[in-house]
């Protein structure tokens, strides 16, 4: 199992005053550092992330993880990738015995709360899918509520 790990880290140089503490975000992927991204107060993790490649002759598809919030309270609002038009945060939902998917303004992270991303439930929803050929993965950045935001890289998972 792939874990991405998302740290908030305060960075304190010798005689800073607290206004001038810089936050960074350090992301970890099997134990090695691979990005740093400005962020503000975001703390999360992410496991089991992927993007299941899109129908053949299709360019829509979804992507899946488990995010849990390690900070303060805070609002997924969007995300986006360099390879979709457009991502959505969608949801499912059963409307007089039809399966019917929505897109939503947001998903509340509470501190120390998880949140599945999952067929079936929550899930990015990505229109205008485009990858070169043999491309396995993909960023995604989540944005959040207050201008935060968390660069991911999605592995893009075949149809079986």
């Amino acid at each position: 199992m792939k874990r991405l790990l998302i740290l908030s880290v305060a960075l304190l140089a010798a005689g800073c005053s607290p206004a001038e503490t810089e936050r960074q975000e350090v992301v970890v992927v099997d134990d090695a550092p691979v990005a740093a991204t400005p962020v503000d107060t975001v703390s999360i993790s992410v496991d089991d992330a992927y993007i299941v490649a899109p129908l053949k002759g299709r360019d829509v598809t979804a992507g899946y993880f488990i995010i849990q919030n390690n900070g303060s309270d805070v609002r997924l609002v969007s995300a986006s990738s360099p390879i979709a038009a457009e991502v959505e945060i969608h949801t499912h939902s059963m409307s007089d015995g039809v399966m019917q998917m929505r897109e939503v303004d947001g998903v509340d992270l509470s501190a120390g709360e998880s949140v599945t991303f999952e067929p079936g439930g929550l899930h990015l929803m990505m229109f205008g899918f485009s990858r070169t050929e043999g491309q396995t993965e993909t960023p995604v950045t989540l944005e959040f509520e207050g201008g935060e935001s968390v660069m991911l890289t999605l592995p893009i998972r075949e149809r079986e």
